[in-house]
């Protein structure tokens, strides 16, 4: 076992093909150096579980990857900071700041008060008419769209808008360096949500008694408000409209029992999380795996890789919903655990439910299932159902 990932090529098959990459880098190293990222990847469902409670590593991003080339470029500079305040890449007490001015509005009572919008606009959003081919990932996207825009606060006629912002940033995100063009439609998109959340959104949960579990932002500082307000939007929008996609994908023309909702939900989740990665840096000498891993040193921890660990799951590559196993790993795990994982599984078993309802009786047929390349996401390019 050398620990070390030879191809160059890592990051573009990654993105191409993830589960094939993270299979063989499981099987030959669950701790790997790779050098044109300056990371470290931690792949089993072990290690990765240990390392997310690891108090010595630290989630922030600064330093490291995009950071690099922050002296070529005062945009580059603005985004790494605004990344940096998020919760999921920040520590305490910044990031516990930031959860209790908005926790109220992610408890499980808070979240299951989305059920009946949930199932409502999912219904909206599916066609009625059979004969014809429904594009599964623009109805997905418009749904989780709609529904984290309704919790935010956004106005109907925005979703276009801030829909397109928050890809501008996933975008940035799903790119193992700082890629000049990219870095330019993300900066330009930060300004306009930074312009957003002052004109239309702040006085909107001042105003607005339904938001009222999310006025806690107003009392942040501005940075701190708006990097809140990006991370929600962003964190609400592409997980659930890929892990929805994902789900139909699976469920749709398939012959298999659909079960439990919730056992669909928690098994989508597990087979194609969202968000593949977890980076944190090493504070201190850390040992991992066999390997030393010095202070300062960039570690991946490889959720994707540890929700497919064949030493916890029988079979990881079926999706079996109701399996046994322990939990999965899409929302992490200790003080990062994602804040709107009750939400985001009221909002998904509510969608599916209702495309189990809307699809009872039709006979779907999957016609194309294509995905965008993306490193460290699952991204879909076109889900295509004949009905």
């Amino acid at each position: 076992m050398t620990g070390q990932i030879h191809a160059d090529s890592f990051a573009d098959q990654a993105a191409r093909d993830p589960h094939t990459v993270f299979a063989r880098m499981r099987e030959r190293d669950p701790i790997q150096w790779h050098a044109p990222t300056a990371s470290w990847y931690v792949t089993s469902y072990a290690l990765v579980t240990d390392l997310l409670r690891e108090r010595t590593l630290s989630a922030r991003l600064s330093g490291h990857a995009a950071a690099r080339d922050v002296a070529a470029s005062a945009r580059l500079r603005r985004l790494v900071e605004l990344f940096d305040s998020w919760m999921v890449f920040s520590d305490p007490p910044h990031q516990t700041r930031l959860r209790d001015a908005v926790a109220d509005g992610f408890l499980p009572r808070a979240a299951r008060a989305w059920a009946e919008c949930a199932r409502s606009v999912t219904e909206q959003a599916l066609p009625t008419a059979d004969g014809d081919v429904v594009e599964v990932d623009r109805v997905s996207t418009v749904i989780a769209t709609r529904l984290t825009c309704a919790v935010l606060g956004v106005p109907v006629r925005d979703e276009h808008l801030v829909r397109g912002w928050s890809a501008d940033l996933i975008g940035f995100l799903a790119t193992p360096s700082a890629e000049p063009a990219r870095t330019a439609v993300a900066a330009e998109a930060v300004e306009k949500l930074d312009e957003y959340w002052r004109t239309v959104v702040s006085p909107r949960l001042a105003e607005d008694d339904r938001l009222a579990p999310l006025r806690g932002m107003i009392g942040l500082d501005h940075h701190s408000a708006l990097a809140l307000f990006t991370q929600l939007l962003t964190g609400g929008i592409d997980p659930v409209a890929s892990t929805l996609t994902t789900a139909m994908h699976l469920l749709l023309g398939s012959d298999t029992e659909h079960g439990d909702v919730d056992a669909i939900v928690e098994e989508a989740l597990r087979f194609d999380a969202p968000f593949h990665f977890v980076p944190r840096t090493a504070t201190a000498e850390l040992r991992i795996g066999g390997h030393t891993v010095p202070e300062g040193a960039r570690v991946v921890l490889v959720i994707a890789a540890a929700n497919r660990d064949p030493a916890v799951y029988e079979d990881p590559d079926a999706f079996r919903p109701g399996r046994p196993g322990p939990p999965h790993l899409a929302f992490g795990l200790g003080g990062h655990y994602c804040l709107g994982a009750s939400l985001a599984r009221v909002l998904l078993r509510e969608s599916i439910g209702a495309v189990l309802r809307w699809s009872a009786g039709r006979r779907p047929r999957v016609v194309e299932a294509t995905r965008t390349p993306a490193f460290g996401a699952t991204t879909w390019q076109r889900l295509a159902v004949w009905l």
